[in-house]
This record gives structure tokens, C-alpha cells and sequence, in this order.
């Protein structure tokens, strides 16, 4: 938001803002150095209202993990996810003995 322009700007020179936006994606407008308006094409303004109306979809934790990888860029795998979680994604159900005590059990037994 470092490239926000200010109020004054945006109204003296609003067409060539407005086809920026619609070319290069949103502008934004500051007010004494304060980004406080978001200039966006009016395409990307209705899918945002669109993504805002679909109904919420449940997801199980792989499917939101998923989810998380896709819009962040984030560098876990799919075997990182099976390290914590274990292999969740036939919907077996984790003890929680079977991942807190591995192990103190046999401790125990010697």
C-alpha cells in the first residue's frame, strides 16, 4: 500500500486511475498519508461479491489445509500434514493415546 495516491490525485486524474485499475488491479487512495480507499475495476468487484455469496462449504482439515496452501503459497506437504495430524484423510479417528503416549507404554512395560 506503499503506492497509494492521495485524495487529490484520484479526482484530478480519475480516468486514468480508473483504467489502472481495470488493467493493473486495485488503486489505492490515502488521506494524509493513510491508505483509507480502494479504487477496483468493476469485474473484480463482483467476484468478490460472488466469492462474499457462495454458502460456506464444510471442510474436513486436509480440504482446509488445502485450502490455506492454494491461497498463501505455504511450503507444508502432504507428508508434513500426515506427521501431525496423521493419515486423516481416510477418516480414521486419532486417539489421542495413540499420539501423546507412543511410546511411554512400552517404557513402562520394561
Amino acid at each position: 500500500m506503499s503506492d497509494a495516491i492521495p485524495i487529490y490525485e484520484a479526482k484530478n486524474k480519475l480516468p486514468l486511475f480508473i483504467h489502472q485499475a481495470e488493467t493493473d488491479g486495485p488503486i489505492f487512495i490515502s488521506r494524509r498519508n493513510k491508505s483509507v480507499a480502494v479504487l477496483i475495476a468493476l469485474d473484480d468487484y463482483n467476484d468478490l461479491l460472488h466469492r462474499a455469496e457462495e454458502p460456506k462449504k464444510k471442510m474436513n482439515v486436509v480440504e482446509r489445509v488445502a485450502a490455506f496452501k492454494e491461497r498463501n503459497g505455504w511450503p507444508i506437504t502432504d507428508e508434513d500434514i500426515d506427521e501431525v495430524f496423521g493419515d486423516v484423510r481416510d477418516h480414521t479417528p486419532i486417539s489421542f493415546e495413540s499420539h501423546v503416549f507412543d511410546g511411554i507404554m512400552e517404557d513402562l512395560d520394561d
